[in-house]
């Protein structure tokens, strides 16, 4: 599997990353089986993916200790890239509402947890999970920075960022990466996010690569739509969209077809065919469903294939954009 270097780091990462958001078994994505978040990150490390994705808040604390105690078990840690996360906390431990909180103090502490769940002397790359209003970015960039200069960390990230966040941020600690939302239906980097990150040599890695599933077309072609707090709120699955989005993943695996795969690496594969873009992250609960996504590496798109893509989305966008249910 390609591997793309992280910014200006040493660090080399796999096109394709493991999201473990699921393994945490949160209220957002509904029960998981330990076990099968166990098989899952073992098969997507065989498959060649080196990339894995977690964070604190991803069921209290429980996604990150799954992966630690799997890596350590199976010694698996010098495989990895192991990426986790700072600034999203819970308000009790018995809860799942979560708070934005980069102060120093709550860094220190978070650090040592994550530490501690993920088995490790060293995390790979830290991110700062989102912005936070009541907190300076000074504040948060230093601290990252000295914890940086310890060597506890081998790079910086942040996630959910703007232009001028990172341009501040920049200020007070070297960036390696940026991990925002992105896919063939959420392009908002496009405009001033991503040119910056080129620019500024700053690894992208997206996150949201399938739409929560809307991109793998399940839901508009068999599979019911589940009733969970992330695909409730996705306005693609609603009425009006629902009927767009379906006719254009009609076309879109018309196109898939010819490379004889799915709608999942299809999406994939195209999002990592964008300039600038480093790594797509993509969730999975069993190793089946990783197995059908590392299908998008060894590949490419064709330069015509793309620009019917283009068009295909360019339609998409300016009927959503007249729809009751986007507005």
């Amino acid at each position: 599997m390609e591997r793309r270097k992280l910014g200006k780091s040493r660090i080399e990462v796999t096109t394709l990353a493991l999201g473990t958001w699921a393994f945490g078994g949160d209220k957002w994505w509904g029960k998981q089986d330990d076990l099968s978040s166990q098989k899952t990150l073992c098969r997507a490390i065989q498959l060649g993916i080196n990339l894995i994705d977690t964070a604190p808040v991803y069921g209290n604390g429980r996604s990150e200790t799954i992966v630690g105690q799997t890596l350590k078990e199976e010694n698996l840690r010098e495989k990895v890239v192991l990426a986790t996360k700072v600034g999203l906390r819970w308000k009790r431990p018995d809860s799942e509402d979560s708070f934005e909180c980069l102060k120093r103090e709550s860094i220190l502490e978070e650090i040592e947890d994550s530490l501690r769940r993920l088995n490790t002397d060293v995390i790979d790359l830290y991110q700062v999970h989102y912005p936070d209003a009541d907190t300076p970015i000074a504040e948060t960039a230093q601290t990252l920075y000295k914890i940086y200069q310890k060597g506890r960390i081998k790079a910086v990230g942040v996630s959910n960022y703007d232009v001028p966040q990172m341009q501040e941020f920049m200020k007070h600690c070297p960036l390696h990466s940026l991990q925002p939302k992105y896919n063939m239906f959420r392009r908002e980097i496009e405009s001033e996010t991503l040119p910056f990150c080129r620019k500024n040599n700053i690894a992208v890695i997206v996150y949201s690569s399938l739409n929560s599933g809307v991109l793998t077309g399940k839901f508009f072609f068999g599979s019911k739509v589940p009733h969970d707090r992330v695909r409730d709120v996705n306005y693609d699955l609603k009425e009006a969209n629902f009927e767009i989005n379906k006719e254009t993943l009609l076309k879109l695996r018309e196109l898939a077809s010819k490379y004889k795969r799915g709608l999942a690496p299809f999406a994939l594969n195209w999002i990592t065919a964008q300039e600038g873009i480093t790594s797509s992250i993509v969730g999975a609960r069993r190793p089946a469903q990783i197995e059908e996504n590392a299908g998008a590496a060894g590949w490419k798109i064709s330069r015509k294939d793309l620009e019917s893509i283009e068009a295909i989305l360019k339609e998409r966008e300016e009927r959503i954009a007249t729809s009751v249910e986007y507005n």
